[in-house]
């Protein structure tokens, strides 16, 4: 779960879908993470530019321990607080206890030793498009050492040449190789 809040964190942009996350939250909450001990508490804080979610479970005594370290997202706290109340389904089995400025979404333990994890989603192997790999032209200037092929000639529709690609000279090729025989003459030294 870690791996996945960093790599959010990494790839997360506005308007991109970042409240998905939610599922992978709820899932904690589940059978599925046994791991866990006591209530889990996810919170999240945030403003118009950046969401900090925070993990934690209860240990006792009125103490949390964080389960993660805590994970900033480059997305506004209104995407999530916007998906938290219109999309309960996302949360589930969580439970919304606060929202406005910070949104906080708790299960309790016997809640979550009773609540089953949603079946895996599977895909069929049909479904896979084999893409060949193939390595995309070298923009910048060439690497010391690199010797890669002359560029095609580039014509607009005008028939003049695209001043925007660096190209070598076109040459007409021959239309048929010609064949010369010529007669060694062997020279013999001291005949003459």
């Amino acid at each position: 779960m870690q791996a996945l809040l960093e790599r959010f964190e990494q790839i997360a942009s506005p308007g991109a879908g970042a409240p998905v996350l939610f599922l992978a939250l709820a899932r904690l909450a589940t059978t599925a993470c046994d791991w866990l001990d006591g209530e889990l508490r996810v919170e999240l804080t945030g403003d118009d530019a950046k969401t900090r979610i925070s993990v934690s479970t209860t240990i006792g005594g009125g103490f949390r321990e964080k389960a993660f370290r805590d994970a900033v997202l480059g997305v506004p706290f209104a995407e999530f607080n916007h998906a938290a109340l219109t999309m309960p389904k996302l949360i589930e089995p969580l439970v919304l206890s606060e929202s406005g400025k910070r949104i906080v979404l708790v299960a309790s333990s016997a809640a979550r030793k009773t609540s089953l994890p949603p079946p895996m989603v599977t895909i069929d192997p049909s479904s896979f498009v084999e893409i060949p790999k193939y390595q995309a032209p070298y923009a910048g200037s060439r690497p010391h050492g690199v010797n890669l092929p002359p560029r095609p000639r580039m014509e607009t529709l005008l028939g003049l040449d695209d001043p925007g690609l660096a190209h070598e000279p076109q040459h007409a090729a021959p239309a048929e190789p010609k064949i010369v025989l010529r007669r060694r003459v062997r020279e013999e030294s001291g005949s003459k």
